[in-house]
């Protein structure tokens, strides 16, 4: 006798063949079902948010799969990617897992880790709608293997609006390291920490370096110095590593005890007034600390306000996962529209698909949407954007451990030529 789910199953192909309808085409119907690992580094409260917004969009078009949310804690993914790599290495693949475009991607598709997703793409129409540039940022040898979820602006410097209003600080649209000193003096007055900084993961450090280097040197020095074509004993550069650390001087006194979101938290109470971070930040204010945008907390840029430090969280395919077309399932949810504005209201980036209106957005994301589509982009070397060597990225984050300790910005200079031009 048959059970009830097989006659069922049988009429719906049985039916579906009278309509002219074929069995794959029901299978398609149904989704996806089995089990779909999604690997990631998002565990804040803004980032498990705006994960599961596509997790959701996911289970709804699937409503048989099993999603096992695999999120890693700590370090900007430092701590993922080497249980990751662990995995990989035994053969223990997720079907998807989250990576940079640039060097990082670059990495898994020369192991032959991750799926051609070209096809995908092209069937899709997705290459219509996502810039070339952010579709070339994913492509090697003419194929195309992840997708975007957002683009993150990393050279923000957010404000506490009522600790600047104390101290007597306001800022334009983007600001001087001379202005910042000003404002600090000022600040410190005022009995406030002028920055926040939470550095108990390096990589906190290592980007409010990257950004004032940007910031006071402009985006093309910045990449020519990440390619190895321009020196960073350079009398310009030296300076700027100057001035980051005298903005080491102006950090809360807890500043290692704290992981970002720390940071965050300490501004959004107004204990410090200033955080360099990327717009993850902006999700955290608005969905973990229930801040007001352009009320409660302001933004600035240094230097050029028409500069975009680009990270972009991409997802990839395992190439030897149990389930790849659970895989391709994710992937197609990462790219609904819906899907990305859901997903990046609540973690503070910018969708990238043209075809998406930001006008849901807070008066942030919509600026940063407008600067994306027509500003100068930068690739982030911290967070692995740069088409460098992964040895770059190391030597720089190495740098900043150093140079925290010794102050010493020509040795700095000097280890970081040495890797660049290795």
């Amino acid at each position: 006798m048959l059970s009830k789910k097989k006659i069922i199953a049988s009429v719906a192909i049985m039916s579906a063949a009278v309509l002219g309808v074929s069995q794959a085409t029901v299978a398609q119907a149904a989704g996806v079902t089995g089990k779909v690992e999604v690997f990631s580094w998002w565990t804040s409260g803004s980032e498990s948010a705006a994960l599961n917004a596509i997790l959701s969009a996911l289970k709804k078009s699937n409503p048989g799969i099993e999603i096992i949310n695999a999120a890693v804690a700590g370090g900007a993914g430092t701590n993922a990617k080497q249980v990751l790599a662990t995995r990989l290495a035994a053969g223990d693949t997720p079907e998807t897992w989250q990576t940079h475009p640039g060097g990082e991607l670059k990495g898994y598709v020369d192991q032959a880790s991750v799926l051609d997703l070209t096809a995908l793409y092209k069937s899709e129409g997705w290459n219509n709608v996502v810039p070339k540039g952010l579709v070339d940022s994913m492509t090697y040898n003419g194929k195309t293997y992840s997708v975007l979820t957002g683009i993150h602006r990393a050279n923000a410097v957010w404000t506490n609006k009522a600790a600047l209003r104390k101290a007597g600080v306001s800022f334009g649209e983007s600001v001087t390291f001379a202005q910042l000193e000003a404002a600090a003096k000022k600040l410190k007055a005022a009995g406030i920490a002028p920055l926040c900084l939470g550095d108990k993961d390096i990589w906190t450090a290592a980007q409010l370096l990257e950004e004032t280097l940007v910031g006071e040197l402009g985006a093309a020095t910045f990449n020519n110095l990440a390619a190895g074509k321009a020196s960073w004993t350079d009398a310009k550069v030296v300076t700027a590593v100057n001035h980051f650390n005298t903005m080491l001087t102006w950090a809360n006194s807890d500043h290692k005890a704290l992981d970002w979101t720390g940071a965050v938290a300490a501004l959004a109470k107004g204990t410090c007034a200033m955080n360099v971070m990327g717009d993850w930040a902006y999700g955290e204010l608005i969905v973990k600390q229930q801040k007001k945008d352009n009320i409660d907390f302001g933004y600035t840029v240094i230097g050029d306000p028409k500069t975009f430090v680009t990270v972009g969280d991409s997802f990839v395919i395992g190439a030897k996962s149990k389930n790849a077309a659970a895989g391709e399932a994710f992937a197609k949810a990462v790219m609904d529209p819906k899907v990305q504005i859901a997903f990046n209201k609540l973690k503070g980036s910018a969708p990238y698909r043209t075809d998406v209106s930001t006008a849901s957005l807070g008066a942030y994301q919509r600026a940063a949407a407008k600067t994306l589509a027509t500003g100068t982009l930068v690739a982030s070397l911290v967070h692995g954007q740069q088409l460098v060597a992964a040895s770059v990225g190391q030597a720089f984050s190495d740098g900043v451990t150093v140079l925290q300790a010794n102050k010493d910005a020509a040795a700095f200079g000097k280890a970081m030529n040495a890797a660049t031009k290795g």
